[in-house]
């Protein structure tokens, strides 16, 4: 009679996840499904359990992949077996999208068209919990000297913006500049606060001769421009 050794045996869920990673290998994330993603990546973090409950406890909670990394980390950590260390990883995989949306070299990067504008806006501000105010700094051929996020959450923003803004778009002689905003709650349309800041921000960069060309509005997955909407 022959006793097996269950130390000897590895769990079911070891093969799969190498079969997860052989396909990915093979064909990137085509074929995959959201919930086979979140295995790959939770396999990371979550090392002696089977993940795939989990990934897919998270798509019910959150409803879909964009939702779950989008989500606070203490939202994350509110669903059955996901720690700190789970909870971080999805964050970083969603920090590593913004970072790669940017790169490469967004520094003199020319920013040609509308789309590419809102693509760079939505990399940096779609999905936040809190409101975030971005700016970017162009030089005379509309090449992006850098970018800067310079408020989070909300304040006397008719004061602290024109300042800020333009104090450092002095700091690198820019000559242009764009700004974007998040709204959390999803909302496309301006606020009167958001028309005042913009008429604001217009004013004083216009008497130190530089240019507001835009101010977007970033909310879940779309972007509205106040230019092409007659607000400035």
């Amino acid at each position: 009679m022959v006793v097996e050794n269950k130390k000897d045996k590895n769990p079911d869920y070891l093969g799969h996840r190498q079969r997860l990673k052989k396909r990915f290998a093979d064909h990137g994330l085509d074929g995959l499904q959201d919930y086979e993603v979140l295995e790959l990546l939770l396999s990371y973090a979550i090392s002696r359990r089977d993940v795939k409950p989990v990934a897919k406890d998270l798509l019910r909670n959150f409803e879909t992949f964009k939702r779950v990394i989008d989500a606070p980390l203490d939202r994350l950590q509110e669903i059955p077996g996901v720690g700190p260390h789970a909870a971080l990883l999805l964050k970083l995989s969603r920090d590593l999208l913004k970072l790669y949306m940017e790169a490469p070299d967004i520094k003199r990067q020319t920013v040609r068209s509308p789309e590419q504008i809102a693509n760079l806006c939505r990399a940096r501000l779609e999905g936040l919990p809190e409101e975030q105010f971005l700016v970017l700094f162009l030089d005379n051929r509309h090449r992006l000297i850098q970018s800067e996020v310079i408020h989070r959450g909300t304040v006397d923003m008719s004061v602290v913006y024109p300042r800020e803004v333009l104090s450092l778009a002095l700091k690198y002689r820019a000559a242009a500049i764009l700004v974007a905003h998040n709204h959390p709650g999803g909302s496309l349309t301006p606020s009167v606060e958001d028309v005042r800041i913009t008429a604001d921000l217009q004013k004083a960069a216009g008497t130190l001769g530089i240019r507001l060309l835009d101010h977007l509005i970033v909310a879940e997955s779309q972007v509205v421009s106040l230019k092409e909407s007659g607000e400035m």
